[in-house]
Formats: structure tokens, sequence, C-alpha cells
């Protein structure tokens, strides 16, 4: 990089920060960017005209302003500047030569500042834009500022290969070490469940320490760099500036903040104890014996989700004029939009939530009963806000929306007069040439062979139509059980007894489609009920 191609790229860099630096100094002074006319020169806000004098408007006086100091910083000279009290203001001086006046109109009445004040200011930036005038003519001067460039790049790409390869070994070893320790403890620690994600956690939050280290190494070399250059200290100097104001602004904003943090996590705390007060005492409502008030350990789990989710939301609503920045306009913008996200999405969960809570207060189902919903049949083990599980006598787990629970029929086999156990029932049809009483007869036999099914209530044929081919028949029985996921294997054995109890009579079953008589009987011998590979042993 040659010294011509150092210039072009500090004046096109100059360019683009005259004005972030006017307008840091104006807002530093309390003087808003747009009020008055500035007079800039070498990139620094020397003083800012407000008022005319005479016949001269403010722009006319910026402009001579101007004109005086560039012909002031061509003469040779030792570059001392003073202030000297006038009959009009505050008189702006360089090597005891007038540069230009400063009257009482030019202070801006809300910033608390004299006409004194802002002369002395401005003689003080005349003097650093007087040393950089200089400095910009001195090839030396330039040179050594490339000089020290060339070094503090060298030094920059040195400390970033060093950080970023020191922190992937301190990584590797943090992770190693959390294996290891998190390996050796007991297993009921809380660490040893998290087991998984601990490692994860710290090499990512080691990525980011480690990123934001480099973006403060990248930060402070390009302050550093700016100020090698009089055309660009300027840049370097607002940049220095923001960085120290924004550490400011952010710590004060923590202590500020602090007392509402405090009372914020003082109402998330009382939440929670609360909770755990109701938890506790559904808990106890949800372990008695089922009675007929209406908290009663079948609308307990129901009412604790519906209590803790109320005490959670009431304790948001008090601590949210507490939470840090919720009264900036973002965060309320955040809000609105976080809002509006959820009642758009969030209408079919709340319609689940609603069904949900229908479900478990009319007692339409409860737990443990034995139910088929459409096509759907098992015991109901969940009660849930958003579906209901129910377990197949297969093994089989299926989770239902409640709104789908809710808008179907649901069959409930498990409510037979409060008594234990459920409903069993077996369909079939036989056709108009087999004597109805024997079908009675075949089907209660078979159900007699069956030693979970109960004596009393005495199971029973029903003959549910009279269609075109066949008649219709049902069986009903009571399984004598307190566990409904048996069902699959009584209904199984049922069917292989209701077959072979057919079979050994000489019965046809033509289920469910009969329409004409088979040239053969369809049935079977019981010589042949057990062809190879079934067993002599196997099961009647």
């Amino acid at each position: 990089m040659d010294l011509n191609s150092i210039k072009a790229w500090a004046a096109a860099l100059f360019a683009g920060m005259t004005l972030l630096c006017v307008t840091s100094v104006a807002c530093a002074a309390g003087i808003p960017a747009d009020e008055g006319v500035p007079l800039v020169i070498g990139g620094r806000s020397i003083h800012v005209f407000r008022a005319p004098i005479g016949t001269f408007t403010a722009t006319e006086r910026a402009d001579g302003a101007r004109r005086r100091i560039e012909r002031a910083f061509a003469k040779p000279g030792e570059g001392w500047t003073s202030v000297k009290p006038a009959a009009q203001g505050v008189e702006v001086r360089l090597d005891d030569e007038i540069l230009f006046l400063v009257v009482p109109g030019d202070v801006h009445a809300e910033a608390g500042e004299s006409a004194e004040d802002l002369a002395n200011r401005a003689s003080r930036v005349l003097q650093k834009a007087w040393s950089e005038a200089r400095e910009r003519n001195d090839p030396r001067a330039r040179l050594e500022g490339l000089l020290k460039l060339v070094l503090a790049t060298f030094l920059l790409l040195l400390a970033l290969v060093a950080t970023l390869t020191l922190s992937a070994r301190l990584r590797r070893a943090l992770v190693a070490g959390l294996h290891r320790r998190v390996e050796s403890l007991p297993a009921s620690h809380w660490g040893q469940r998290m087991s998984g994600a601990l490692p994860g956690i710290a090499a990512r939050v080691a990525i980011l320490m480690t990123w934001l280290l480099v973006m403060a190494m990248a930060y402070s070399y390009l302050t550093y760099a700016l100020a090698q250059f009089a055309l660009t200290r300027p840049a370097s100097e607002t940049m220095s500036g923001s960085i120290v104001n924004l550490t400011t602004q952010a710590l004060a904003a923590v202590v500020d903040s602090l007392p509402g943090i405090f009372v914020s996590v003082a109402i998330f705390l009382l939440a929670w104890v609360t909770t755990r007060v109701s938890s506790e005492f559904f808990d106890s409502i949800e372990a008695r014996p089922s009675d007929s008030s209406m908290l009663n350990n079948h609308t307990a789990p129901a009412t604790r989700r519906i209590v803790n989710a109320s005490l959670w939301l009431f304790a948001v609503a008090m601590a949210y004029p507490y939470l840090p920045g919720s009264h900036t306009e973002a965060f309320k913008g955040l809000s609105v939009i976080v809002g509006l996200m959820a009642s758009i999405g969030a209408s079919g969960v709340v319609g689940q939530i609603a069904s949900g809570v229908i479900i478990v207060y009319t007692y339409a189902l409860k737990k443990g009963e034995y139910v088929r919903i459409q096509d759907y049949e098992g015991t109901v083990t969940e009660l849930g806000l958003f579906v209901t599980r129910l377990r197949t006598g297969l093994g089989e787990e299926i989770a239902l929306p409640n709104a789908f629970v809710l808008g179907n029929v649901t069959r409930n086999f498990s409510r037979i007069d409060g008594d234990r156990g459920y409903v069993l029932d077996c369909a079939l049809t036989i056709g108009y040439d087999t004597p109805w009483r024997q079908v009675h007869a075949l089907l209660l036999e078979a159900a007699a062979t069956i030693p979970e099914i109960r004596k009393t209530p005495a199971a029973y044929v029903v003959q549910t139509a009279l269609s075109d081919f066949y008649v219709e028949y049902k069986l009903v029985v009571h399984v004598d059980t307190d566990a409904p996921a048996t069902r699959a294997r009584v209904a199984s054995d049922l069917h292989a007894a209701i077959q072979d109890a057919f079979n050994r009579h000489g019965v046809q079953i033509m289920s469910p489609h009969y329409m004409l008589d088979p040239q053969a009987p369809k049935i079977v011998a019981e010589k042949d009920w057990r062809p190879p590979p079934a067993t002599p042993e196997s099961k009647a």
C-alpha cells in the first residue's frame, strides 16, 4: 500500500465520518444538529453559529470564519489559541489573529452555558484542528502512522490466532472435565440428569465469550488505527466516546433496574411458593377415595392445573411493570407482536383446553375407564389439558385431541351401575335357517367357558336387527376385573369360544355379509380343530 492509496482511503473515510463527528459533538453539547450553522474544520466541529451580527447572517459568519481559519492554518506560526472578551461577545484568536466572534445569541438556551464557555471550547478544538492540519502536511507523520498501523495489524492477527487456538484447547479441556465431573455425580443429582446438555452448554458459552473477546479486539484495533491519521482521528475519538458512553449508560441502567428486578423476583418466588402449596393441596385430594363432591380425586388434577396457571399469569401481570425495559417502546412493540401471534396461533390450543375442562367437569370420562371413541378404544390413562390418552389391550397408546373426544360419541364400557368390571359385547350374524333359540344357547355356552366373565349379572343375548338375509345377534357379558387392559385378551378368548361352539354344533357363521347359502356348510369339524402346526395342547 503506497502513500497515495492511504490518502485516498483516508479521504473517503473522512467524508463518511464528518457528519457523524458533527452530530456527535452537537449532541454532546446538548444542541440539536439541525439548529444553527456548524463550523467544521478537519472533521471537527469548532463552533455553531446561531445569531446574526449586524447585516451578517449566521451562514455568512460561518463562511467567513472558515475562510479566515484556512488562511491562518496556511501561515507559519506557533498555533497558540486564545479568547478575549469584546464589546459584542468573546473573540477566538489564533496566534493573536481574530478568527471569529462568539456572541450571546450563539448560546443554546437549554444547555446552561455562556458565551465564554463556548469560546473556550472552540479554542481547545481549534488547537487540535491546527495541529492536525500541520500533521496532514507532514509526510513523516503520515509514514509514522502507517508504520504503527502495520504493526498494530500484525499484532491483531497474532492475537486473533492465539486467542482462537487457546480458546479451542480450553473448550475441549472444559468439556472433557465437565464430562468426567458429571459422570462421577450420583444418579439422583440434577447434573447427572442433564449430563447430555451441560457439556454442550459450556462449549457454546465458551464460543460466545471467545467471539465477544474477538469483537472487542477488533473494535480496539479500529479505534487505534483511525487515531493514527489526522483525517480519521475525530472518528476514532467518536468511537472511543461512544463505547464509554454506552458502557456508562449500561451500568446506570443495570443499577436503576435492580429495585425492579428485586420486586419481580419476589413476585415470582411468591407465585412459586403458592403453586407448591396449591399442588400439595390438590395432590392430597387426589389421593383420597372418590366421593360425590365437586372437588374430588377426578377433578383435582385439572383444577390444580387451572389454579397454578392462573397464579403464574397473575404473577407475570404483576411483575411486568417492574421488568427492565418494560416501559420502552421496543418492549411494548414486542409484547404486542407476541400477543398477536399467540392470539392467532393459540385459538386451537384454547379450544383443546376448554374441551378438556368440559370433559373433566362433566365426568364424561374418568381415568381407568375402558371406552370407545369413534374407531378408537382403550383404557383412559390420562385426561390432559390438550389430549386424552388411551392404552389399548395390545400395548398401544392413542392420543386423542380433547376437541375430537368432545365432538364424538363416547361408549363407556366401565360404568355398570357403579360395580367393578366392565361390559363386553360381541356381534355376529346368522342365517334365518338357524333357530334363534339355538343361537342364543350357543352364545351363552361360549360365554360360560371364559373364567373372567362374571356369572352375575348373567350374560344375555339380544337380537339387534332382522336384516334381509340374516339375523343380527349381540352377546353382552360383564368382565370381572378392575384391569380393563385385559379386554383384548378376554375378547379374543370369547371369539375363539364362539367359533368352537358353533363348529361343534354344525352352525355356520356367515358374518358380517351373508347373501346366499354355500354349496357346503362353512363349518370346521371338531376332529379338524388342530391341524398342523397346531398341537393337541393348543388352547381349545
